[in-house]
């Protein structure tokens, strides 16, 4: 795998409404930056704190698009080459498993995964690892902020990391649906394979769209 990428410079992001620290169903702390609420609705901005070898099984959104951004690299993103547009379609329940790549984060690596394709993440170190993550849009009718706040659930501290209760893992996948989403609860439910490379199919990190969508909040910085 080559070793040369382009480092995405992260612009500021000035916080909107304060949102408490959630412990995600999958054991991250979600550091809500900014919501819909405040940019009319074009992105929810996350940044994640994220245990040793911890992060989602794979899943698939139906109503958002999602960046992926190692400030300091030790996560590999898993994704699939096929697209699920239907809810009621998933890798294993009414269409083949997939053979999912799995990809090192590179540190100020952004990587793109557009709605409606398997993917999922993990810590890959043997300590917490800052994730920051964007999704689009997030509207009353897209947004999954709900979906972390009904099945995680508030701490106070992003150093204080506990495993997700019971209650919580089964929310993950149960309450998924809801919001859009389908949530496997185990990494081969939706995968028959993993193959290490980069392939020739993986998106671009569609950097200039998100950059747009952040252009008010770079011109206010400015």
């Amino acid at each position: 795998m080559s070793t040369e990428y382009e480092v995405f410079d992260f612009p500021e992001i000035e916080p909107g409404p304060e949102k408490p620290l959630v412990l995600g169903p999958a054991g991250e702390v979600f550091n809500f930056v900014q919501t819909g609420e405040s940019n009319g609705g074009k992105f929810l901005f996350s940044k994640l704190t994220v245990p040793p070898h911890v992060g989602p099984p794979p899943h698939i959104h139906h109503r958002t698009d999602e960046w992926f951004y190692a400030p300091n690299g030790g996560f590999s993103i898993f994704m699939g080459p096929n697209e699920f547009p239907d809810l009621d379609i998933t890798p294993g329940d009414g269409a083949d498993k997939e053979t999912v790549v799995m990809l090192p984060m590179r540190p100020k690596e952004l990587l793109y995964v557009p709605r409606n394709y398997t993917h999922g993440f993990v810590n890959t170190t043997h300590t917490n690892q800052e994730m920051w993550l964007v999704w689009s849009p997030d509207t009353p009718e897209s947004s999954i902020l709900p979906y972390f706040m009904n099945a995680g659930k508030v701490v106070t501290s992003k150093q204080d990391i506990t495993e997700p209760d019971f209650l919580s893992r089964i929310r993950l996948v149960s309450m998924a649906r809801d919001y859009g989403i389908n949530q496997s609860a185990d990494f081969w439910d939706f995968v028959k394979d993993v193959v290490e490379d980069r392939p020739e199919w993986l998106p671009s990190d569609s950097r200039a769209r998100l950059l747009n969508l952040f252009h008010d909040e770079i011109e206010a910085q400015a």
